[in-house]
């Protein structure tokens, strides 16, 4: 029985070395976090400035270097966020791409059709009382001034 205990205890401290993956989880998590101080000085030198704490000469120069630390940090981001992409990221970003390039066909084809196609389908079904706005081809009925969808006055063409 105690050396069972002794060897759940001591488990942890025999343990492999981290993995690849969370080292570089490690990582781009402490370069989140350097990246959120500099945010943070960022904006407290702002701060300052406009109370007037700091003058204007320090203020330029503190606020240009704190701003290429936050461009080197957001560089490192980037290049550990490159590194982590493998095959099946770049593989994934591909059918992405594809799938957006698809569903702007299908949208700039559903409005090739142009408003009335649907508005004409309602109309049919609506019943005799129905007309369509001359402006954006939305459905109206008969009593209607003003088209609900557009705004634009219907009592010339309605009347």
């Amino acid at each position: 029985m105690v050396v069972f205990v002794l060897a759940y205890v001591l488990r942890p401290l025999a343990g492999s070395a981290p993995s690849g993956d969370n080292g570089s989880a490690q990582r781009l998590s402490a370069l989140q976090a350097e990246r959120d101080r500099v945010l943070d000085s960022i904006q407290e030198i702002d701060m300052d400035h406009v109370m007037g704490k700091v003058p204007e000469e320090d203020y330029h120069r503190l606020r240009q270097a704190l701003a290429r630390e936050g461009a080197e940090i957001l560089r490192k981001i980037d290049e550990s966020q490159n590194q982590d992409s493998g095959p099946e990221a770049q593989r994934a970003e591909e059918v992405l791409a594809t799938r957006e390039i698809e569903l702007e066909a299908a949208i700039a084809q559903l409005r090739g059709k142009g408003p009335n196609a649907a508005s004409r389908e309602k109309l049919e079904v609506s019943g005799p009382k129905t007309e369509l706005c001359p402006d954006c081809g939305q459905v109206i009925f008969h009593a209607d001034r003003y088209c609900a969808e557009c705004g634009a006055s219907l009592e010339e063409q309605v009347a």
